[in-house]
């Protein structure tokens, strides 16, 4: 076998249109208990079942009165009313308050029978078994009516909702236990060559610690993904057939090293008699030898085998298509207009992805070569040079899209 040139390389937009169009959301579900739920996707539209809260309740801690009793009062002028009992959070007063009477009550306890309005205790002062109000009220105040909240058959919640914190508080109002949320995508990762062992393995020469499954599972898991790192995977054409159609029986597969165009890199030989191939290829620097294509419908990418290749086209083409596979939102880019710190050059026939760290309000390139994986460490995020720019001269004002 001789190396094969790529005889055709697709644009950045092309190829993310390519993925994003044979990418399909996940249809799984399952119910997972309300402690876990937080940045999950809601798999069914919430209506609440009662009003919440489901009782009239007090607001303040005070005195639950009849507001008509409290006409006229003011410092000058107080009204007196006769404390008939207690009522703390969580209890029921079984009486009922009467013309010229109070019941003393905490924030959040069920409003009496006969009473509608609370006096602020600080509106108040204690004579024996008699309260003193200085304040006039009006019908409702400091009390929280029964499905002011939420009312029996609202609909509180629609299906696609990633959990915020504040949707969660509404199930556990609601009295939900587990929620029914879609599965996370199984994601099956791949490594590949012979120079890759794994951590733990002390190195011969020649060899290398696989870093690329790592920094895959910390896009996938942090884009919605269940990463499911399944190896290193052998060069030859059993063993790349045979990952290939494991990875078809996940949500995803994603191979790292084995799609470029040396005499062993089989990976896109095997797609293309497995499924369908979209593109391999794609005219960015880091990152050309990127494959994409499904086999049984199933989205494989063929991802360079050079780290931070690997992590930069995983940001631009892994992550968009992990979270739309999640049912997740594209996430918003985050972009820094800055000044470039230093003057840099660098010369390609394709669209550069440069890393750089921000310090005070200047942005500084950090990569290094394909290989380096501190190109990404170290970097706060990436500037884009089109094609024909080669020079961003120091003091030149540039757009810097965070990594993070």
């Amino acid at each position: 076998m001789t190396m094969k040139p790529f005889t055709e390389l697709t644009d950045r937009e092309t190829a993310i249109k390519l993925i994003m169009d044979n990418v399909k959301p996940i249809k799984r579900v399952e119910a997972v208990p309300l402690d876990e739920v937080a940045g999950r996707v809601l798999a069914a539209d919430v209506v609440a079942g009662f009003d919440v809260p489901p009782f009239d309740r007090a607001s303040m801690d005070g005195y639950a009165v009849k507001a008509l009793d409290t006409s006229g009062a003011t410092g000058d002028t107080p009204v007196r009313l006769k404390i008939i009992g207690v009522q703390h959070t969580g209890e029921l007063y079984e009486g009922e308050v009467g013309g010229g009477e109070a019941l003393e009550i905490a924030t959040g306890s069920p409003m009496p029978k006969g009473s509608d309005a609370v006096v602020m205790v600080e509106d108040t002062a204690l004579e024996g078994d008699v309260v003193v109000v200085y304040k006039e009220l009006k019908a409702g105040r400091n009390m929280a009516p029964a499905g002011e909240d939420m009312k029996r058959g609202d609909h509180v919640l629609s299906r696609g909702a990633v959990l915020t914190p504040g949707m969660v508080g509404a199930l556990a109002a609601l009295g939900y236990a587990e929620v029914e949320v879609y599965e996370k995508p199984r994601v099956a990762i791949y490594s590949s060559g012979p120079e890759i062992v794994p951590q733990g393995t002390p190195l011969r020469p020649g060899q290398i610690y696989d870093v690329n499954s790592y920094t895959l599972a910390a896009v996938i898991e942090s884009n919605g993904g269940a990463p499911v790192k399944r190896g290193i995977m052998l060069d030859d054409v059993e063993s790349v057939e045979a990952a290939i159609m494991d990875a078809a029986d996940h949500d995803m597969g994603v191979f790292s090293g084995g799609s470029s165009v040396g005499v062993k890199d089989l990976f896109g030989e095997v797609m293309e008699r497995l499924g369908d191939v979209f593109f391999h290829g794609v005219r960015v620097k880091p990152g050309k030898p990127t494959l994409f294509g499904t086999v049984g419908g199933t989205p494989i990418f063929g991802m360079p085998g050079y780290p931070t290749s690997c992590l930069n086209n995983s940001y631009v083409f892994l992550a968009p298509a992990v979270r739309l596979l999640a049912r997740l939102p594209p996430r918003e880019a985050r972009v820094l207009r800055l000044s470039m710190g230093h003057r840099m050059a660098s010369r390609s026939d394709r669209e550069q992805f440069i890393t750089v760290r921000v310090e005070e309000g200047k942005a500084y390139r950090v990569f290094k070569q394909s290989g380096d994986i501190t190109s990404m460490t170290h970097a706060d995020g990436y500037i884009v040079l089109p094609v024909g720019v080669s020079v961003v001269e120091e003091g030149e004002e540039i757009e810097v899209t965070l990594l993070y």
